[in-house]
């Protein structure tokens, strides 16, 4: 991913939103060498879509991005040590309160894994656990083999669900990239994801609601992959898959309940089919982030320990 398109992604996922974009991209000459990805908020009220106002109210960096939970969001290139890496970051605290102002109280580390601990925790940081992410290692030749690897009951549960979706005569299920030009509305996605996400945002861990236009953009691109399930023209369900040529990441998943209209076997037939792709396709692993991990560590999952660290705007930078 080109650090432009990042931005223009992480723009879209803003638009009309509490939560503001934040790129920051660290070169070394004409070669990027790293970037982080953030939101900044400011005061909300319930319901409230009121943009952050720097230098008018108080205001926290988020060091996330919508639609993602499958880690930190700052990368950088494999020859940048951890040194450096940690003097990068540390300078992308300082340029953030220039920017920000007075009214910047401190900055957020969501989704931090233990080995990149060093880099943002220092004295006067508040370190918590915080719910972890999970991935899956591939090492078989088919996704029978990686169905033949689990528990007898999970086996003949994952079968009978792929198998009632499949011959479900009313269920039309498409995959593939490039889908804005095919069959899939932008706005009707948005909706769809902001009802299922509502249901997990806390006070603790707000999510905004990723709005049409960052679907739009995302259905432009041959590299994410979408899985989508319809009855007649409703959308029941669907899943984006973000490709990678070693680690693709699966992120937002959103469904109608059961009672909403919804079947609840299509979210296990889409963890198959994401699966069966990234077998055929030759990549080492599949990140699928935070949630329902007691059913993803029933699929073979590995869970990988998160940690959340606030920094106070005393100890930044």
């Amino acid at each position: 991913m080109t650090a432009i398109w990042a931005y223009d992604v992480i723009a879209a996922s803003s638009e009309g939103s509490w939560a503001r974009p934040l790129l920051a991209v660290f070169r070394d000459g004409d070669r990027i060498i790293g970037a982080v990805g953030a939101v900044y908020v400011g005061l909300r009220w319930p319901g409230s879509d009121r943009a952050p106002r720097p230098r008018r109210e108080p205001i926290i960096l988020d060091v996330r991005l919508p639609g993602h939970s499958n880690g930190p969001t700052w990368h950088f290139s494999a020859d940048v040590p951890p040194e450096a890496r940690r003097s990068l970051l540390l300078r992308f605290e300082r340029a953030a309160a220039r920017l920000l102002g007075w009214g910047l109280v401190g900055t957020v580390y969501r989704m931090v894994a233990e080995p990149h601990l060093p880099l943002v925790a220092r004295r006067g940081a508040i370190v918590r656990d915080s719910p972890g992410s999970t991935l899956l290692p591939l090492s078989w030749p088919s996704v029978e083999g990686w169905i033949g690897s689990l528990s007898r009951d999970r086996r003949k549960s994952l079968r009978r669900q792929t198998r009632r979706v499949d011959e479900a005569a009313d269920l039309t299920v498409r995959e593939g990239e490039g889908r804005v030009r095919l069959d899939l509305d932008p706005a009707e996605l948005a909706e769809l994801n902001r009802r299922h996400t509502d249901r997990l945002a806390s006070r603790f861990d707000p999510r905004a609601p990723l709005p049409a236009a960052y679907f739009r953009d995302l259905l432009r691109r041959d590299d994410v992959r979408v899985i989508s399930y319809h009855e007649a023209d409703r959308l029941l369900a669907f899943s984006i898959v973000y490709e990678h040529p070693t680690s693709p990441v699966s992120g937002p998943w959103a469904a109608l309940r059961p009672e909403e209209g919804g079947r609840k076997d299509l979210y296990f037939d889409s963890y198959v089919r994401i699966i069966r792709r990234a077998i055929e396709v030759g990549v080492k692993q599949v990140l699928f982030g935070r949630g329902r991990v007691d059913i993803k560590l029933s699929l073979g999952f590995e869970y990988v320990p998160m940690k959340f660290v606030v920094v106070p705007r005393w100890a930044m930078g």
